[in-house]
């Protein structure tokens, strides 16, 4: 449930603006003090119009969410929400922002894209998702608040560069689109600073500091707390100005030490306090757990709750609440709640509200408070899971197993939509916290949510696109993502398990990730002696360490895989295998070895299918890519005005081969309905035949070019969800584009290109987009025009890249580039 923000009239009484309703309404402070000139500068953001994305950054229990809160209600609320069209909130909090924490935007995207009435939130890839809500959202004056995203953000302790930066590709997505070009405002809360944005002149972030003094004086006066300004100071100071550990420690002074301020030192903060992430809080809130444990049932019914607030990442829901009271009681946990009316457990919550270490849906909701979801900040959720997993392992388990079967038996078997997958996704969680893993495994994320195994299970991911959510639930399943799967997993799923993890992270452009479980999933594979897992599984590796630029092990999987394949028996598997290795070489500049590894690959093809005589799908893409390459070359060189290395009559006797190959595969796979990147890859290949034809037989520019199947692939590619293959599709675009006269559209097409390539991070892209936008410069200059790009610096950075990378595939492209450029200086 949510609270809906009263929306503003016109004096005829209008509504004005359509306004959704807020999930941030629970965490508004109950009494807020200080603050004011982060209450200006949000109201600046809003006014100018300069400003796209305003984050506010700060440890765990500052006050970012109150401080929201609290803004929108005295300066938007209040004042009839002036300028805003569209309101939309949202909140990520979980318990933190460590590597074992893994949370989806997908839920977001899929509520915000029917809200801004997108027609079909599951159409395209997350990348795409996000960009498509950012088209609706500036289509208004749009405020969007996005609170406590660093579940999403790589944690400051990440080893790869990557702190601070967005997991989630449809949240990167939005947030670098609308930086771009927004109408309205995106307000944005986190513990990290957001990395992926800090470049954009539109945005601007806030470090949100400790509160003030003069604010934790009136803070605590409000509380009634007896004691002098000298003894507030002197808390203050040891609590290094923290909002949550200053509310609280004086909500437990008044209510427990007769308001006697000199007793906060008894805790004993030390200064080791101040350099980590709400352990002041840690030690209030263990105060508190004693004081509560030392009173009536009346306050132990209020630690019980709190208790059971830290088996949540999220709002408890009524119905979860309910199964854990119920009988028979949780021994250690729960015993209480048996033996107690509704109205002493609303009781005690009540208590829990006024007293801020609980929130529900908003003041004015009218029911009971035990048929809505209540909340506790993150922080107090954190201390109390961590203090009953350390202290009550038994309890933690047995309650984890209740809301496992309570959400199991309560959620319809298989239910539609991504806000119909929540409650499962929520049960595997908490049955991995039960310990009972090969359950969650089989009977809920296999059957339930994949909704069968292997090919077979699609429906999360191919038809709701789901990824980021699937992963999130595959986490669960480890021990230490994503290098350990739990030993409550049979070895067999678990060699599984790694492998949906790498696939799922591959898939998100998360490529260094991805490694890990791959390389484990192969390992574990050659253990088993399952020579086609472990034959598969060098192969992937190969693919994804060419993607990497770590070529030399790219080449040295790729021949393991055939090692392992040769073991295995499977026909089909060597083919695939001798291609993966074909490629890797070919990237590598061994041009003689991978055309013998082609040849042979599609012999084993004849034998295995002689219906199929040809290499199709990815082994056919790859022996096409490399039968292009001298004709690749030559284009290049008419481009620039070299010599051709090659005949032309022998160009292009390739090039009708190769056409000849890419239209009967893509017969085929339209014929035989395989997959959408097969048949994208084939009108891939077809638009680079066209292309280099044009280019080899006519001047610049060619206005009326028209090379139907450059659309088809990109089309393709993207509705197959395949990042790493995006960028061959926009480079092929970016130069169709360049032929035709539209610089515009090209440089558009190459800087998409390489916003992937950065991300994944993908080397070899990289080193054709620079080597590309380095040519066109050039080609552009030596006809009078400009095109406001150094070639020589771009020349430099792809001649950095594939020499740093051993992409000798483009050793010769490089050097008529670097002849060409040179002498044109």
């Amino acid at each position: 449930m949510s609270q809906n923000f009263p929306a503003p009239r016109s004096r005829h009484g209008e509504v004005q603006g359509i306004f959704a309703p807020s999930r941030l309404t629970r965490h508004a402070a109950r009494n807020f003090f200080g603050r004011e000139q982060e209450l200006e500068l949000i109201d600046q953001a809003w006014a100018d119009s300069g400003i796209h994305v305003f984050s506010l950054v700060a440890w765990g229990g500052v006050g970012k969410t109150a401080l929201v809160t609290e803004w929108l209600a005295t300066r938007m609320i209040a004042k009839g929400w002036p300028g805003v069209e569209r309101y939309f909130d949202w909140s990520f909090y979980s318990q933190g922002t460590g590597e074992s924490r893994q949370t989806s935007s997908a839920l977001f995207i899929h509520d915000a894209l029917n809200f801004f009435d997108d027609p079909d939130p599951t159409l395209g890839t997350e990348w795409e998702r996000g960009e498509r809500l950012a088209e609706l959202v500036r289509r208004h004056k749009t405020l969007l608040v996005l609170d406590g995203i660093e579940p999403l953000q790589y944690p400051p302790t990440d080893r790869s560069g990557q702190a601070g930066r967005l997991k989630d590709q449809a949240l990167e997505s939005l947030l670098q689109s609308l930086a771009q070009d927004n109408n309205g405002l995106c307000l944005v809360t986190s513990r990290e600073h957001l990395a992926n944005i800090e470049s954009y002149p539109t945005q601007r972030e806030h470090k949100l500091d400790k509160l003030t003094l003069d604010a934790a004086i009136r803070l605590i006066r409000h509380l009634q707390l007896i004691g002098t300004d000298t003894e507030i100071e002197a808390m203050w100071e040891a609590l290094d100005g923290h909002t949550l550990s200053i509310l609280q420690l004086g909500r437990l002074l008044s209510r427990g030490f007769g308001k006697d301020l000199r007793k906060w030192r008894e805790i004993g903060f030390t200064k080791a306090d101040k350099l980590h992430q709400g352990r002041s809080t840690m030690r209030v809130m263990a105060k508190y757990e004693s004081w509560l444990l030392s009173g009536d049932k009346e306050r132990q019914l209020e630690l019980a709750i709190l208790r059971l607030m830290g088996l949540f990442e999220k709002p408890m829901s009524p119905g979860c609440f309910e199964a854990l009271r119920a009988s028979p009681a949780i021994a250690g946990l729960t015993e209480l709640f048996t033996d107690s009316e509704n109205f002493e457990v609303e009781a005690a919550v009540t208590t829990l509200i006024e007293n801020e270490l609980l929130s529900h849906e908003g003041e004015d909701y009218a029911g009971s408070l035990l048929e809505a979801p209540i909340d506790a900040h993150p922080l107090i959720r954190e201390y109390f899971a961590a203090q009953l997993k350390r202290d009550q392992p038994e309890a933690f388990q047995a309650a984890h197993s209740r809301l496992f079967d309570h959400l199991c038996e309560n959620t319809p078997h298989r239910p539609d939509g991504i806000d119909g997958l929540a409650p499962l996704y929520e049960a595997v969680t908490h049955g991995c916290l039960a310990g009972r893993h090969q359950e969650a495994c089989d009977k809920v994320y296999l059957d339930r949510i994949l909704r069968g195994a292997g090919r077979d299970g699609v429906y999360s991911t191919k038809k709701l696109g789901a990824i980021g959510a699937d992963l999130a639930a595959v986490a669960a399943f480890f021990d230490e993502p994503w290098r350990e799967v739990s030993p409550n997993i049979i070895e067999a799923a678990r060699a599984w398990l790694l492998s949906e993890a790498a696939f799922r992270l591959r898939a998100l452009g998360r490529l260094i990730e991805a490694l890990q479980p791959m390389r484990a999933g192969l390992e574990m594979a050659v253990r088993l002696k399952y020579w086609k897992n472990a034959a598969q599984g060098a192969s992937n590796l190969s693919e994804l360490e060419v993607t990497l630029g770590r070529l030399p092990d790219a080449v040295t999987d790729a021949r393991q895989s055939i090692a392992h394949a040769d073991q295995s028996g499977d026909a089909f598997q060597q083919m695939v295998n001798h291609t993966t290795a074909a490629d890797a070489l070919h990237q590598s500049g061994q041009r003689m070895e991978a055309g013998t590894l082609f040849a042979e690959a599609e012999r084993l093809q004849q034998e295995h299918q002689p219906q199929f005589d040809l290499l199709y799908s990815l082994p056919g893409f790859n022996y096409c890519g490399w039968l292009l390459a001298p004709a690749e070359q030559a284009a290049w060189q008419q481009l620039l005005n070299q010599p051709l290395s090659n005949l032309e009559s022998q160009v292009l006797d390739g090039l009708a081969e190769v056409e000849r190959r890419a239209s009967t595969t893509l017969r085929w796979a339209i014929d035989n309905r395989v997959s959408l990147l097969s048949i994208a890859l084939d009108h891939l290949t077809l638009a680079r035949v066209g292309l280099i034809r044009a280019i080899l037989a006519n001047a610049l520019p060619q206005p009326t070019l028209d090379l139907p199947h450059v659309a088809a692939a990109v089309k393709g590619i993207r509705a197959a969800g395949t990042m790493d293959h995006l960028p061959r599709g926009l480079l092929t675009a970016t130069l169709y584009r360049f032929v035709r006269g539209e610089h515009a559209l090209a440089l558009k097409h190459m800087t998409e290109a390489q916003q992937i390539a950065e991300r994944g991070p993908m080397p070899l892209y990289l080193a054709d987009i620079h080597l590309t936008r380095a040519r066109l410069a050039a080609i552009v200059r030596a006809k009078g025009g400009r095109m406001n790009v150094d070639a020589i610096a771009e020349l430099a950075q792809a001649a950095q890249r594939i020499r740093d990378h051993g992409y000798g595939r483009r050793y010769q492209e490089l050097a008529d580039a670097e002849a060409a450029i040179g002498g044109s200086r």
